[in-house]
């Protein structure tokens, strides 16, 4: 004997119990609307737009100012990463940025975590490696920094968006892409 749903006696009377159905259904709305989340999770595109343009312009900025432009280069992009990222844990700051919604700590995986701690461990030695090794470079091209700053400020302008929500995708517990649910049994 099947029936559409059944009824569950319960302190405040009957309650109807859903459908294997309607189970589903209700799991893959709620699997959709955290997708929704993590989607609203990443930054406004004008963000990414100016972001590339700084970039370009630090990187960019010996070739075209002279070696004193070299100096004085990190000194402004590190107050404006930290300006950056005290926006981003401010609500109005971060609502500013077009990130009104960040991801729980607590689904961001452990081992996203450590791989990603030790990226950036590995990208900061490198670039102490490469500023004590700057000086014995004898890198005959002209315009170096220019394409280099070009190329990276494109790739941030054009994808940012895009690679900031497939970290997020394999950030989160289970690495799922937005749209695949464990429920409909996609992966």
């Amino acid at each position: 004997m099947s029936s559409t749903s059944s009824s569950q006696a319960g302190p405040d009377g009957p309650h109807p119990r859903p459908t294997a159905d309607e189970a589903a259904r209700a799991l893959r709305d709620i699997e959709r609307r955290r997708d929704q989340a993590r989607g609203a999770a990443t930054n406004a595109r004008w963000v990414y737009a100016v972001a590339g343009l700084v970039f370009f312009a630090l990187l960019a900025a010996p070739d075209f100012l002279g070696r004193t432009a070299a100096d004085w280069t990190p000194a402004v992009f590190g107050p404006l990463t930290v300006g950056y990222l005290v926006m981003l844990n401010t609500p109005g700051g971060a609502a500013l940025l077009g990130q009104p919604v960040r991801a729980r700590k607590q689904e961001i995986s452990k081992t996203f975590r450590r791989y990603a701690l030790l990226t950036l461990f590995a990208i900061v030695l490198a670039g102490f490696a490469l500023q004590l090794l700057q000086p014995e470079w004898h890198l005959h091209l002209p315009y170096w920094r220019t394409a280099a700053g070009a190329v990276l400020g494109a790739v941030l302008a054009l994808f940012g968006p895009r690679l900031q929500r497939a970290l997020l995708a394999v950030a989160v517990r289970g690495g799922r892409r937005p749209g695949e649910s464990a429920v409909d049994g996609t992966r």
